[in-house]
């Protein structure tokens, strides 16, 4: 009888852990999950928000195995849903999410840089195989090319159910607590299609709400985004040494959160911005607008030449350098329900199962692109801001000012 590892978590219980998944847990990619953190720096508002990915790969594990269990997989395509869980956020950068961005801007992301790790790491690669799961199957979960794919990039996919659950639990927010069980046993793949009972249409509009919340007042918290901008034009100034999307293989994976931090703490060009975050010095909010429910968003302004121009263009408003100017623009995605990885809902007849419409005004207005967009300056420049700032984005739709 095979071994099993029991690995206990703070948010699921005992995970277990077979000498199979063992094998890719061990690997030097999958390990380095342990030093990319899920919320980078958002400990500087919650203390305590230091989990990392590997800590989250595991619960996606875990959920992927509650899900292939209610969907009666068979023992070949559970493993395959698990380690497809398990490895979608291998290819991920220092930093998470935070300098994704350096990969995007080189139409890079880190799902396409998972499945290149996947492909190109000979060590990860063996282990996936030594379990007789082939790889391709792996793959072909993660590029979405499975009815099962959307277990793991969907609505309710085991990525947000966990992290959900996991953030709030660590940040001690409360926003995030869904009924994560019942999600999954109201869930089925019918005609190849993932769809929710209509049953479950109240815990789903729990878990919208749930995300909706938690996007706002935790990754978007103004100081957790503030001390992130800062970051990220430190990273910037140092780019040349953190070309992640030219790396080979094997050094991109020996990159890691500390790597990172201590190579912008050496560099004289990015030393002065680690001295900040370590003293908590960070920008203040000067101005903000939300606009909602607009098919238009502001993700114009996240392009860098033109992020770079708008705050040139506030800072000469202001009579200030443009140093002392950070744009922030976060949005709150859509959770679908019109496209290929839309919410469907089936109903229970004595005829059998049937795809059905349901109409929900919580779902539908937090279906919405959100959009948020910050300008930060440093205190002494707070009021000089606030005034071009709110002059600039007077043309802006619907948008609402605050003062601040």
């Amino acid at each position: 009888m095979m071994k099993v590892k029991l690995v206990k978590d703070p948010v699921w219980g005992y995970i277990e852990l077979d000498e199979y998944d063992r094998q890719i847990v061990d690997t030097i990619s999958f390990q380095r999950l342990r030093r990319i953190m899920q919320l980078p720096l958002v400990y500087l508002v919650y203390p305590c928000a230091r989990h990392t990915r590997f800590d989250h790969s595991l619960g996606c594990f875990y959920l992927a195995g509650e899900y292939a269990k209610h969907l009666g997989l068979d023992e070949y395509w559970s493993r395959v849903l698990k380690y497809a869980a398990l490895l979608h956020d291998i290819g991920h950068t220092p930093y998470s999410h935070l300098l994704e961005s350096l990969l995007i801007e080189k139409g890079i992301n880190h799902e396409m840089m998972s499945i290149r790790i996947i492909k190109e790491d000979s060590e990860l690669a063996s282990a996936v195989e030594a379990s007789s799961v082939r790889v391709k199957d792996v793959i072909e979960i993660l590029e979405k090319r499975k009815p099962e794919s959307t277990i793991i990039s969907g609505p309710t996919d085991v990525d947000k159910l966990d992290f959900l659950i996991r953030d709030s639990y660590f940040t001690g927010a409360t926003y995030g607590i869904v009924d994560v069980k019942r999600i999954i046993m109201m869930t089925k793949i019918i005609d190849g299609k993932t769809m929710i009972s209509i049953r479950g249409l109240g815990v789903l509009e729990e878990l919208a709400l749930a995300r909706f919340q938690s996007f706002m007042n935790i990754y978007f918290h103004h100081a957790a985004r503030a001390a992130q901008s800062l970051f990220l034009r430190g990273a910037k100034l140092i780019e040349h040494s953190l070309d992640f999307s030219s790396m080979p293989i094997a050094e991109y994976i020996s990159h890691d959160d500390y790597t990172v931090w201590c190579a912008m703490k050496t560099n004289e060009k990015s030393r002065d911005i680690i001295k900040r975050i370590e003293g908590r010095m960070l920008p203040k909010r000067a101005f903000e607008g939300r606009i909602s429910h607009e098919k238009v968003s502001l993700a114009i302004l996240s392009k860098p030449h033109i992020k770079k121009s708008v705050e040139e263009e506030i800072a000469s408003m202001a009579g200030i350098s443009a140093e002392h100017i950070w744009i922030d623009t976060p949005y709150v995605p859509p959770l679908p329900l019109s496209d290929s990885q839309e919410v469907a809902f089936y109903e229970e007849s004595v005829e059998g199962l049937r795809q059905v419409s349901v109409e929900s005004f919580l779902l539908k207005s937090v279906s919405e692109v959100y959009n948020i967009v910050r300008v930060y300056t440093e205190s002494d420049y707070r009021e000089r801001v606030q005034r071009a700032a709110k002059e600039y984005f007077e043309a802006f739709p619907r948008a609402t000012r605050m003062s601040l």
